[in-house]
């Protein structure tokens, strides 16, 4: 009891240090708030630091550069430091100082506060701010912000010596972190900046509304963060500012602040998925047709059919990357269409009938199998996944006019033809120098209105 009193009481002298060293700082905080550093709702005897973490203002507290969040990245010590500093209620002083933080870095006063409250780099001469921060360090920083809890059991691999076990068995206990399959922690394993913003997330309760992200939020926030990866939701809840209401510890978002994406109005193709983007509006569109372009209400490019959607996004996914140039990709996906298939004879459609698309591009990527209008199908429903406005024909080819079928693309003013079955049909009899990629049209491809 008496050793509580005591510890109570150092933490009371700490902040009292804190705030008379605030006087002699320059401290940029709210109008009123001069002689109030660490209102009551912020301060607390009993977490390490003397302070908590706002849980109330759903603000922004990470955020990405050129359009890339970097998920997969480790994050750094200065990246550690800006993070937890967003989230405190007010500026306190900078009073740590390193000898290797500069004092006009971007992450000179999160550095400086943070190690003042004894959460990153407490007593050491150096910060070493691009030192990639460890999953343990990462949680022993956040836990200063949180009274000690105690868990059943402590994770397989944290020795009981480890300085900071008390820290994993809080995060355990209060639902930050769960383990590996395996029983496992990993502390000294770096953690990524999608895991860094998850387990925020869940220290401070903030749950993404999905619903409300699937259907109000833009998905392109970030080039490198995609609907599909498992951290999407929470890198949202972590990057856009919103307004919510809270049913039992259930959050539902009631509005949002847009975050601008930064991007150009058209065509983005982002982890296989093909957006339109309208800077007009400030997001992508969805449920609705730019052109002959249809999206669905997560802003895909669709063909409205999910079982072709799902395999054509795998091919352009498989088969081009983004160092390849619009064309590069428009030229990988004709190869594949030309050379993964083989030729089946099969009844020619009716002159002019254009309604086989959807059955016969299914059809010949789940057998194999196909004739020109599946080969045809196939290229169209590629080509305009990656942004080209292709344009598909059933008429005739040859002095014979045989029924046939192609597609045609427009280049400048200018329309191509690209005729991947025939160009195929000439490679098998050994034609090599027959190239029907960006073909002009020399009266053998006949139209039938």
């Amino acid at each position: 009891m008496q050793t509580n009193r005591l510890c109570k009481s150092w933490k009371k002298t700490m902040l009292s240090l804190l705030l008379a060293a605030a006087m002699l700082l320059p401290l940029s905080v709210p109008a009123g708030a001069e002689d109030l550093m660490f209102p009551p709702d912020y301060t607390s005897p009993d977490t390490p630091s003397g302070l908590t973490l706002n849980r109330t203002d759903h603000s922004a507290y990470i955020s990405g550069s050129d359009g890339l969040f970097r998920p997969e990245d480790h994050i750094t010590r200065a990246e550690t430091a800006q993070l937890l500093s967003r989230l405190l209620a007010y500026q306190v002083p900078a009073a740590a100082v390193y000898a290797d933080v500069p004092g006009d870095a971007w992450y000179a006063q999160a550095a400086g506060m943070l190690g003042a409250l004894g959460v990153l780099r407490a007593g050491e001469s150096l910060f070493l701010p691009e030192d990639e921060v460890t999953r343990g360090e990462f949680i022993h920083a956040l836990s200063r912000f949180f009274p000690a809890a105690l868990a059943t059991s402590q994770f397989a691999d944290v020795s009981p010596w480890d300085p900071w076990a008390a820290d994993y068995l809080t995060a355990r206990a209060l639902g930050w972190v769960y383990g590996f399959e395996d029983g496992t922690l990993r502390p000294e394993q770096s953690i990524t900046r999608a895991e860094a913003v998850t387990l925020v997330n869940r220290a401070l309760g903030r749950f993404p509304d999905r619903s409300y992200i699937d259907t109000a939020v833009d998905p392109l926030l970030y080039w490198d963060v995609s609907l599909d990866d498992w951290y999407f939701y929470d890198v949202m809840e972590a990057s856009v500012p919103h307004q919510y209401d809270l049913v039992s510890s259930t959050e539902f978002w009631r509005s949002h602040t847009a975050v601008s994406a930064g991007l150009s109005s058209g065509f983005h193709l982002v982890n296989g998925w093909l957006y339109y983007y309208d800077q007009e509006r400030g997001g992508v569109v969805r449920n609705a047709s730019v052109g002959s372009f249809t999206f669905d209400a997560a802003g895909h490019f669709t063909s409205g059919s999910t079982d072709l959607d799902t395999r054509l996004r795998q091919i352009v996914m498989d088969k081009t990357n983004s160092s390849m140039t619009q064309e590069e990709k428009l030229r990988a996906l004709y190869v594949y269409t030309r050379d993964s298939f083989t030729y089946l004879r099969r009844p020619a459609y009716e002159f002019g009938v254009l309604d086989f698309m959807e059955k016969d591009a299914l059809n010949m990527l789940t057998t194999g199998y196909g004739n020109c209008y599946s080969y045809a199908s196939v290229f169209w429903y590629l080509s305009r996944w990656i942004g080209y406005d292709a344009k598909i024909y059933s008429g005739t080819v040859g002095t014979n006019k045989r029924p046939h079928s192609w597609v045609e693309i427009n280049f400048d003013g200018r329309d191509y033809i690209f005729d991947t079955e025939l160009e195929m049909a000439y490679h098998k009899k050994g034609r090599y120098e027959i190239n029907l990629y960006r073909y002009i049209d020399v009266d053998n491809w006949h139209y039938i209105k």
